[in-house]
């Protein structure tokens, strides 16, 4: 019988993103098996003027580059944006696999209004 170890990862926990800010958090996952990552942002009463995006980036380093946009090092892997609807929630998961070595994730756009966000990964640890 195989046991899957699994480890909670916090890459941004519950926090605002200012108007105009951006908020990253990143990861190394060298000695991972991959696992789910979880994002989530939420808009004020008073909506953004420009919504807030969610960028997921991986780098094919060996140890853990700087925190970064897309660029030399991070390659954006997936994005998504919440609107600019007041309250709106928007939640996307995403299973990153086993070969990714360092995981980044990046809120960023939003004008006008702060948001809420958060990233969160269930990080495949070990398997005996």
């Amino acid at each position: 019988m195989s046991l899957a170890t699994k480890t909670a990862r916090t890459l941004v926990a519950s926090t605002a993103n200012g108007a105009g800010s951006t908020t990253r958090g990143r990861l190394d996952l060298t000695t991972a098996f991959g696992g789910t990552l979880t994002l989530k942002i939420t808009n004020g009463a008073t909506g953004p003027t420009a919504q807030a995006v969610a960028n997921v980036l991986i780098a094919h380093n060996a140890t853990l580059p700087a925190a970064g946009s897309a660029g030399v090092d991070w390659k954006t892997i997936f994005s998504a944006g919440n609107g600019t609807t007041a309250n709106a929630v928007g939640e996307w998961s995403l299973d990153i696999p086993i070969g990714v070595m360092q995981l980044e994730v990046e809120f960023t756009g939003n004008t006008a209004q702060a948001v809420t966000v958060e990233a969160y990964f269930s990080e495949l640890t070990s398997v005996s």
